[in-house]
C-alpha cells in the first residue's frame, strides 16, 4: 500500500536507532500527562490508486522531502501493570497537494495533481525499550507503538494510471477510513524526534485510495 523505497528507508532507521534502558524524572512526568509538542518535520506523502482487491497500484502521485512546522498532540502513556507494554491514543491531521507521478521510481510531472486532507485517531499499543522510566543523565526513552483505528480522508483532482490503462481518472472523494499508525519517539529531556508513518484508506466507487505520510520530525515537549 505505501511506496516501497519510503517504506525501506522508514524500517531502516528504525531498525538502526540504538536501544535505551532505564532512569527518572522530567521526562516521567510528561509521558504520564497530555503533552503538545511543536517542532519541524521532514515529510513526503504518497497518494496511490487501486482496483479494489488488488495490491498493486493503477497510479501514485507523490512529493520529493520538504520541511514543514508541525504542532503535535501527544495522550498520556498508560503501561500494562508492571511491564514494557502499554497504550495510548495516536492523533493525526494534514493536508497535502502533491502534482508529480511516479513512474519507474521518478517523480515526472504528468500535468496532473491532487490535494487533499486526511485525519484520523488510532488506539495504540506501544512498547518501552527503557522500561517505564527514563535513563541516564539526559532522561532518554525510547518508545514504538503500532495503531489501527478509523480515519477520514478528502481528496479531489485527477491522476493517469501509468500501472495499467494510461487513462487519465478524476479524483473526488471523501469519506470514513481505514487508519494505520507506526512511530518510534526517542526522547531526551524535553525535546524528541519521531520517526512516524502513517496510512489513510478509503474505498469509493470502483477505486480503493489511499494516502501515506512519512516524516521525521524534531521538537520540544510542552506538558499540559
Amino acid at each position: 500500500m505505501m511506496h516501497t523505497g519510503k517504506a525501506f528507508i522508514f524500517l531502516l532507521v528504525i531498525i538502526a536507532l540504538p536501544l535505551i534502558s532505564r532512569g527518572d524524572t522530567l521526562v516521567e512526568s510528561l509521558l504520564s500527562a497530555y503533552r503538545l509538542t511543536p517542532g519541524v518535520s521532514l515529510r513526503s506523502t504518497d497518494f496511490d490508486v487501486y482496483d479494489k482487491g488488488s495490491t498493486d497500484p493503477n497510479g501514485t502521485l507523490s512529493e520529493d522531502f520538504s520541511y514543514w512546522p508541525f504542532i503535535m498532540l501527544g495522550s498520556p502513556y498508560r503501561y500494562f501493570g508492571e511491564s514494557n507494554w502499554g497504550g495510548l491514543m495516536e492523533y493525526s491531521f494534514s493536508g497535502f497537494n502533491l502534482n508529480q507521478q511516479l513512474v519507474n521510481d521518478e517523480l515526472v510531472d504528468l500535468g496532473t495533481s491532487v490535494k487533499g486532507y486526511y485525519a484520523f485517531v488510532t488506539p495504540t499499543v506501544f512498547y518501552s525499550f527503557s522500561g517505564q522510566r527514563p535513563h541516564g543523565k539526559y532522561d532518554q526513552t525510547l518508545i514504538t507503538g503500532l495503531g489501527v483505528g478509523l480515519g477520514y480522508l478528502k481528496a479531489d483532482g485527477d491522476i493517469i494510471f501509468t500501472e495499467s490503462t494510461q487513462q487519465r481518472t478524476d479524483i473526488d472523494i471523501s469519506g470514513a477510513a481505514l487508519a494505520v499508525s507506526l512511530f518510534l519517539d526517542y526522547r531526551f529531556g524535553s525535546y524528541v524526534t519521531r520517526i512516524s508513518g502513517g496510512l489513510t484508506s478509503h474505498a469509493e466507487g470502483a477505486y480503493e485510495y489511499d494516502a501515506f505520510g512519512f516524516s521525521w520530525s524534531f521538537g520540544y515537549i510542552f506538558g499540559l
